[in-house]
């Protein structure tokens, strides 16, 4: 199966239409990639830009994949395709000025450029402005992709003269279908699967010993909260604050602790449910008997309560000592 008919299954309305516009000749000067991470923006993005330098296009695959322009591409050497990413925690104006002197310069091989801007979601408000005019006076041979998570976060001025394209989440057991074929083994695929959509992703934590440290964590302060396990605001205070203690890691530990109350309830509705914390299942289904569906989605929404407020200011230990108090309070 060629990648075109591989994300023509995955991803139908933007494939449908990036192939249609490049036959038609009639691709637009600027889209703007919108959708969860892991739904294939930026696969999407290189086909395209092996679409059009392709040297061997057929009509069931526009990119052929083997030509030397295709394979320039996907190894990031192709000299007429720039990428810009995220320096740190934005996309910076610097960036943006070397960008527009590289775009200066006539194409190293031909009349196209194309632009990809990763995350575009973090560029500085300079940064964004910068770039306006070449998205309002548009090169005739410039293609700009703009790939997001948040659309919401792009600015208006930018969003207003870009054509949006919507990505879909992928199927859950799409995902693990394709990290189990990155080598991941199932079991965890269904719980990375289920945390985040990226393949790239799931690789990384399947190569840290901190995610299973971490996951490790999650497991006992459920158990401390639900059963006679370690005092739950002990574990915070000794273990969690030491493996999970920035934002970012709190976020994804809560979100590993509401795997756990999902399966629970998911256990509780149906009887043959397969949790995706599967070696807790003798656990999650006695504690399915025990607490009422209305308990368990109290929980769940306790949990998600609280990661909300990772966004402001407050304490990390604090508002997770909180959350557990709130927990053990019925």
């Amino acid at each position: 199966m060629g990648r075109q008919t591989e994300w023509m299954d995955k991803q139908p309305i933007a494939m449908k239409l990036f192939s249609q516009s490049i036959q038609e000749n009639r691709l637009s000067h600027g889209y703007l990639l919108e959708g969860p991470s892991g739904t294939g923006k930026k696969e999407i993005a290189l086909w395209l830009s092996q679409a059009i330098f392709c040297l061997q296009p057929k009509p069931e695959e526009l990119a052929c994949g083997e030509c030397e322009n295709c394979i320039r591409i996907k190894s990031g050497n192709h000299p007429d395709i720039h990428t810009i990413v995220p320096d740190g925690a934005s996309i910076k104006i610097e960036q943006v000025r070397q960008l527009k002197q590289e775009l200066s310069r006539r194409g190293m091989e031909s009349n196209q450029k194309i632009v990809i801007i990763e995350q575009a979601d973090k560029m500085t408000v300079q940064s964004a402005n910068s770039l306006l005019k070449f998205i309002e006076e548009p090169d005739g041979g410039m293609l700009l992709l703009f790939l997001t998570d948040r659309p919401q976060q792009i600015l208006p001025t930018i969003a207003s003269r870009l054509q949006p394209v919507s990505f879909k989440a992928l199927k859950h057991q799409d995902l693990v279908a394709q990290m189990t074929a990155s080598g991941i083994p199932q079991q965890k695929a269904r719980i990375y699967a289920s945390l985040t959509g990226s393949t790239e992703q799931a690789q990384e934590w399947e190569a840290e010993d901190w995610f299973a440290e971490a996951r490790n964590v999650v497991v006992k302060l459920y158990e401390g909260i639900h059963h006679q396990g370690v005092s739950p605001l002990i574990l915070i205070q000794e273990t969690w604050m030491t493996t999970l203690k920035d934002k970012e890691k709190t976020a994804l530990g809560l979100e590993l602790l509401i795997l756990l109350y999902r399966d629970r309830l998911h256990l509780a509705l149906q009887e043959d449910y397969e949790p995706v914390c599967i070696a807790q299942i003798d656990m999650l289904k006695k504690d399915a008997m025990q607490h009422s569906l209305s308990e368990t989605s109290t929980d769940i929404q306790l949990i998600l309560t609280q990661k909300s407020k990772l966004d402001s200011n407050m304490n990390v230990q604090l508002l997770m000592e909180q959350l557990v108090l709130e927990l053990q309070g019925r």
